[in-house]
C-alpha cells in the first residue's frame, strides 16, 4: 500500500469466520495506522444459512460460504465503473443481504501429507452432512439421502424459507404471481467430479422450474474450494430484493457486472468481450515484488511520531516508568507463558483444537529471543513503538485466533498512547480493547481472553498516571487470576468451544489463564526490578 502512491481507496472482502475477520482486522488496523491517507472500508460476506434458526446462535452469525465469490466479482465490476469506496461498500453489503447459501459435504477435506484415518461417515450412519462449513466445520444435520432429488430438496427448502415461515413477502425469493429475479450459483467444494456437479446443477434447475423460478444467470464450477472436499455449496441471489435494496443508488444494472470481462481466468461465468492484448506475466510479477520490497522497506525505517528515537528516553522518565523494570516485567511474563505451556494446552485438548499452549509459547520464546538480540531494545524504543514492535512479533510467531487478537490488540494500543507522556496515556489499553471489540464480538462473560484482558484494561484506566498508582495498579492487576478463574464453567460463545458446551467440570479457558500469565508475570517483574 506504502508503495502504491496512485492508490486512494481499498475495500477488503472478508468472509465470516473468527480467523478471517481478526486477521483481515489486523491488516486494516494496520493500514489505517501507517498509510492515513488511504481510505480502508471492509464486507463482511455471512451468506451461510443453515445456522439462521439454530435455537442457541452463536455471537459470530452466519458463516461465510461461496458466494464470497460472487461478492467480489460484483463489487469488483461496480469499481471498475468508478463507484467510489462508498458507493461500492454500500452496494456490497446489499448484495450479501440478498444472498443465501447452504453447503453439504459427503466427506471432509483430506489435508495433504496427512495420514487418512478413515471416513468421517463411519463415525455414524449417514451419507452427509448438511449445513457444513469451508472448514469442515459442523453441519446443522447428518442423514442418508435416496438420491439428488432429496438432498437438492432440503437445501432449496433451507434456502427459500431462511428469511421467514416461506409465505409470500416473507420468504427469501418471492413466488407466485410476482416472481423475483435470481442467480444460481453452484461452487464444486474440490472433490466433486463433473459428472456429479452436472447432476446437482439439473436438479437444482427442474426443482426451480417447479415453483416457476427461472434464474438469469446460473454459475457452476470450483469457485471457491477446500481442498479435495467432496461436496458443495448452493447460492441463490435474489436480484430484485438487490434492486429494491439500491433503488435511493440509482440504476445498477447487476446483470451487466456479472458479464462484465474479468482476466480471473478461475472465473467461469458470462463474457461479452475478451479483453486485448497478452498479459506479461514476467514483468507483474517483477512490479508486484518491487512493490512488496518497497512496503517493506518503509515499515522498517518508518518512526513513530510519538516520542520514538531520541526522545524515547525522555517520554518514560516523563511517565515516571523505569525501562529497566519494563524489560523485566517483559521477560518474566515470557518466563510465567512457557511455565504453563502444559496447562493451556491440557485445557485446549478438552475445549478447543489443543494448540494453545503451543501457540503461547511460540510468541514468548520469540519475545524473549528478540530481547536477547537487540531487536527489542526497549531503552530506545517509545511506549508507541514498544507495543508497535510488540505487535509484529506476536503476529509473525503466534497463529491463530490468539496471535491475531493479541496483534490488533498491541498494535490499536500503539495509535493509542498519546504524544505526551503527561496525557492520559493509561487509558491507551482500555482504548485498544475497545478497538479490537469492532473486530470481534467477544465480551466479558464470553469465555475468551477478553475475560482476563478487560479487568486488566479498566483497572488502569481507573488510575492515575502517577507512580504511586501505576504501583497500586500493578498489585490490583496481578491479582486478576479471578477472571480467569471465573471462565471455568462458562458457557462458550465464540471459538470452537462453542461445539463443547457450557459444563462446570470444563477447564477454565485456554486464552484467558494466557493473558492472566502474561499480566501476572509482568506485575511480578516490574515489581522486582
Amino acid at each position: 500500500l506504502g508503495a502504491a502512491h496512485d492508490l486512494r481507496e481499498v475495500l477488503l472482502v472478508i468472509n465470516n469466520y473468527t480467523g478471517d475477520r481478526l486477521n483481515f482486522g489486523l491488516a486494516l488496523t494496520r493500514a489505517r495506522a501507517l498509510y492515513p491517507r488511504i481510505s480502508i472500508d471492509a464486507i463482511v460476506v455471512a451468506d451461510d444459512v443453515s445456522l439462521l434458526k439454530s435455537p442457541t446462535p452463536s455471537l459470530v452469525g452466519a458463516r461465510g460460504l461461496g458466494g464470497n465469490i460472487l461478492v467480489c466479482k460484483l463489487v469488483g465490476a461496480y469499481a471498475e465503473t468508478g463507484a467510489s469506496l462508498a458507493q461500492v461498500k454500500r452496494f456490497g453489503d446489499a448484495v450479501v443481504g440478498s444472498l443465501a447459501s447452504i453447503g453439504v459435504g459427503l466427506e471432509h477435506c483430506h489435508v495433504p501429507g496427512r495420514k487418512v484415518e478413515g471416513s468421517a461417515s463411519d463415525e455414524g450412519d449417514y451419507d452427509c452432512e448438511v449445513g457444513m462449513g469451508l472448514h469442515n466445520e459442523p453441519g446443522v444435520r447428518k442423514g442418508n439421502f435416496e438420491n439428488a432429488e432429496q438432498l437438492v430438496g432440503e437445501m432449496l427448502g433451507m434456502i427459500l424459507n431462511s428469511r421467514g415461515d416461506g409465505n409470500g413477502e416473507e420468504a427469501f425469493l418471492r413466488i407466485g404471481k410476482s416472481v423475483d429475479d435470481s442467480v444460481l450459483f453452484l461452487n464444486n467444494l474440490g472433490g466433486m467430479s463433473q459428472l456429479e456437479m452436472g447432476a446437482i446443477l439439473d436438479e437444482t434447475l427442474l426443482q426451480l422450474k417447479a415453483i416457476s423460478i427461472h434464474p438469469r444467470r446460473i454459475y457452476s464450477s470450483a469457485y471457491m474450494t477446500s481442498l479435495n472436499a467432496p461436496g458443495f455449496s448452493l447460492s441463490l441471489l435474489n436480484l430484485s430484493h438487490l434492486r429494491r435494496s439500491l433503488s435511493q443508488d440509482g440504476d445498477i444494472d447487476v446483470l451487466a457486472l456479472l458479464d462484465a470481462p474479468t482476466e480471473a481466468t478461475a472465473w467461469a461465468g458470462v463474457r461479452t468481450s475478451w479483453p486485448d492484448g497478452i498479459r506479461e506475466f514476467e514483468h507483474e510479477q517483477a512490479e508486484t515484488e518491487s512493490m512488496l520490497r518497497s512496503l517493506h522497506q518503509t515499515q522498517s525505517v518508518e518512526p513513530s511520531s510519538k516520542g520514538g528515537g531520541g526522545d524515547a528516553k525522555n517520554y518514560w522518565q516523563e511517565a515516571d516508568i523505569s525501562v529497566n523494570a519494563v524489560e523485566a516485567g517483559i521477560r518474566a511474563a515470557c518466563v510465567r507463558v512457557l511455565e504453563i505451556e502444559a496447562d493451556l494446552t491440557a485445557y485446549d485438548t478438552v475445549v478447543g483444537d489443543g494448540d494453545c499452549g503451543e501457540t503461547f509459547a511460540a510468541g514468548a520464546k520469540a519475545v524473549l529471543k528478540a530481547l536477547d538480540s537487540g531487536d527489542l531494545d526497549i531503552k530506545s524504543l517509545s511506549p508507541s513503538d514498544l507495543m508497535r514492535r510488540l505487535g509484529e512479533i506476536l503476529e509473525a510467531s503466534m497463529g491463530g485466533t490468539i496471535g491475531a487478537l493479541l496483534a490488533i490488540f498491541f498494535t490499536s494500543m500503539a495509535t493509542a498512547v498519546p504524544s505526551k507522556a503527561s496525557d492520559s496515556w493509561h487509558e491507551a489499553p482500555a482504548h485498544a480493547l475497545a478497538a479490537l471489540s469492532t473486530h470481534t464480538p467477544a465480551r466479558p462473560g464470553d469465555r475468551t481472553i477478553v475475560d482476563a484482558l478487560s479487568p486488566f484494561c479498566s483497572s488502569l484506566a481507573d488510575q492515575s498516571p502517577a507512580k504511586s498508582n501505576w504501583t497500586g495498579c500493578t498489585r490490583r492487576c496481578g491479582r486478576q487470576g479471578r477472571a480467569r478463574r471465573a471462565t471455568k464453567g462458562m458457557k462458550a460463545r465464540l471459538g470452537r468451544a462453542v461445539y463443547v458446551g457450557g459444563d462446570e467440570g470444563l477447564p477454565p479457558d485456554p486464552g484467558a489463564c494466557g493473558v492472566a500469565a502474561v499480566l501476572d508475570g509482568l506485575w511480578a517483574g516490574m515489581g522486582s526490578a
